[in-house]
């Protein structure tokens, strides 16, 4: 297994503390597609492309990227998955400092507490979603470079497809943050008192190495299964519905705990004609389901 000592972050985040680099990695990220057909840059195309007339000065700094972020392989210079990613982030506007702000705007669906309609907005890197009263139903971490040439309502229609991707990775094991291990699991006994959701019982979303941890109620841990969306189709319903809203799962999902150790949980959503059943294990995980 990879060693993930301190030290090598120390030097990968030094290494990007200088423009210069920066600069290096976005030229090399930029070549990606050309790479395949002609190769990637040598030491002076590489140098022209990113406009430093100093060999000398340039050679440092490229000497600093090397192993971590870049490699030299038959006097050519090749980006790693690392320097892919943190050009990827940084275009994203993940480390952008100023603050993006969207003003509310109503949606189309309404508080189950008040039935004011719930809002959107976009602050902080974060998509929002709830009631001014009662909380949030939606927050998910979106980079600024979503929401530029997108309407709000497509940033969010987004942001509800990519959580029922991320969901089913959580069913196979996997983090859709890191690819680490991870995982849901059931019952969880609290939630923030800020969720709108909170007659509603819940699971834990949780990577066993990253920051990824949060509640999500059980019915949610089956978004993204190809019975649910067929389901939601037949009615002419989509992944937000499935989400928020009055036929959000959560809501037209009954939630059977079962004293027997399989199934421990046992779903039933029914959306008006012929419900459908899921099973699960105390890990969320699709035991058997079937259309009664």
């Amino acid at each position: 297994m990879a060693d993930l000592g301190g030290s090598s972050y120390d030097d990968t985040y030094a290494a990007l503390t200088d423009e210069t680099r920066v600069q290096i990695l976005f030229a090399l990220a930029d070549q990606y597609d050309e790479a395949w057909s002609s190769g990637w840059l040598s030491f002076s195309q590489l140098r022209e492309r990113v406009g430093v007339a100093d060999t000398s000065r340039f050679s440092y700094h490229l000497d600093e990227l090397q192993d971590e972020l870049v490699r030299k392989i038959d006097g050519r210079y090749r980006p790693r998955v690392a320097a892919l990613e943190i050009v990827s982030a940084i275009r994203a506007g993940t480390y952008d400092g100023e603050a993006v702000t969207v003003d509310r705007r109503q949606t189309e669906y309404q508080c189950p507490h008040c039935e004011q309609s719930l809002v959107i907005t976009y602050q902080d890197h974060l998509l929002y979603v709830g009631c001014p009263d009662h909380g949030a139903a939606v927050a998910y971490p979106v980079p600024p470079r979503a929401v530029t040439g997108r309407t709000i309502e497509d940033v969010l229609a987004l942001s509800l497809r990519k959580h029922a991707c991320d969901v089913r990775l959580l069913r196979d094991g996997v983090c859709p943050h890191c690819w680490s291990t991870a995982g849901l699991s059931f019952p969880r006994e609290s939630v923030p008192d800020s969720y709108l959701l909170d007659d509603v019982p819940y699971a834990t979303a949780a990577c066993d190495t990253c920051w990824l941890s949060y509640p999500i109620p059980v019915a949610h841990t089956v978004l993204g299964h190809p019975a649910v969306e067929t389901l939601y189709a037949d009615h002419g319903f989509g992944l937000a519905d499935a989400q928020i809203g009055p036929h959000n799962l959560a809501r037209v999902a009954d939630v059977v705990c079962c004293t027997s150790d399989s199934p421990a949980v046992r779903l039933t959503i029914d959306l008006g004609d012929r419900p459908l059943v899921f099973e699960l294990d105390e890990s969320c995980a699709v035991l058997d389901y079937w259309r009664r």
